[in-house]
């Protein structure tokens, strides 16, 4: 008559010195009681990889864990938790796989800066970190992206919009890079109050990127009211001929103002490639 068998599954722990990952398969004496355990590492050390990273601006970044135990071993099935801090504020959490790895993505800033990403293997899941649960940092910086040769976009008839604060605000401008990627131009912005009134003067453009023959974006330095030096952004889109109603502006600067994707109420944008 055949003898029952019976199955145990899962993780165990022993209070006596283990290898991790050994265990006996077979028993060849005669009836005994028997039981079989793979026992899983608890993590000793966690990496990031890379540990620096530089990318343009509005693109994506990722970052990978190895989670170790204290002999090198990778250690599967851990989760990991990731925080990012610096120009980007984010966070996320992945598992290890077999070799001990988990992979964490994020976009990056509409402005240059820099992000610090820590991480920690949380061994018991209860989304705090403990002092014996180990943790690892790296850092990425945002620097603007490559010119487009040729681009150039002008600011014709006065430029106007409803800011996303409820303010009218007024723009003018021109952008044009050589077809060695230099740049020139000088952009103007004011938004006339009440909720946040300012101007701004470019300092310099330093970047212009053309999306196709209908959107472009310039960065550059600015003061705001004849003070102090800024990052911005303006982002534009030539819909029409005549603008109006169609064309888009848009500026951000390193100050937390932001006057939205606006629809022009006035003025014409004209982006050309050359």
């Amino acid at each position: 008559m055949p003898q029952p068998s019976a199955y145990v599954a899962g993780q165990a722990a022993s209070g006596f010195p283990t290898t991790p990952g050994a265990y006996q398969t077979s028993f060849g004496g005669g009836p005994a009681d028997a039981f079989v355990a793979k026992v899983s590492s608890a993590p000793g050390r966690l990496t990031l990889t890379p540990p620096t990273a530089t990318n343009p601006v509005d693109t994506q970044h990722c970052v990978t864990a190895t989670v170790e135990d204290a002999g090198g071993t990778p250690v599967a099935g851990v989760t990991v938790r990731f925080t990012v801090t610096g120009s980007v504020s984010a966070s996320g959490s992945a598992t290890t796989d077999e070799d001990g790895q988990a992979t964490f993505c994020y976009m990056g800033p509409p402005l240059p800066g820099a992000d610090v990403i820590t991480a920690y293997a949380d061994a018991d899941d209860d989304a705090a970190q403990d002092p014996q649960e180990p943790t690892g940092a790296a850092t990425k910086a945002w620097v603007l992206p490559a010119t487009t040769p040729l681009c150039e976009i002008t600011i014709t008839n006065g430029g106007r919009i409803t800011a996303a604060n409820g303010d009218p605000a007024t723009f003018a401008g021109n952008a044009r890079a050589s077809a060695e990627g230099q740049t020139q131009g000088q952009e103007q912005y004011q938004d006339h109050g009440p909720a946040r009134p300012m101007n701004v003067n470019s300092i310099n453009v330093l970047a212009i990127v053309c999306e196709g023959n209908t959107a472009a974006s310039i960065y550059g330095d600015a003061t705001v009211d004849g003070q102090g030096s800024y990052k911005y952004r303006i982002r534009v889109q030539d819909l029409s001929d005549g603008g109006k109603d169609m064309d888009r502006y848009w500026i951000l600067l390193q100050n937390g103002y932001d006057s939205g994707d606006q629809k022009l109420e006035g003025g014409n944008v004209q982006i050309r490639r050359q």
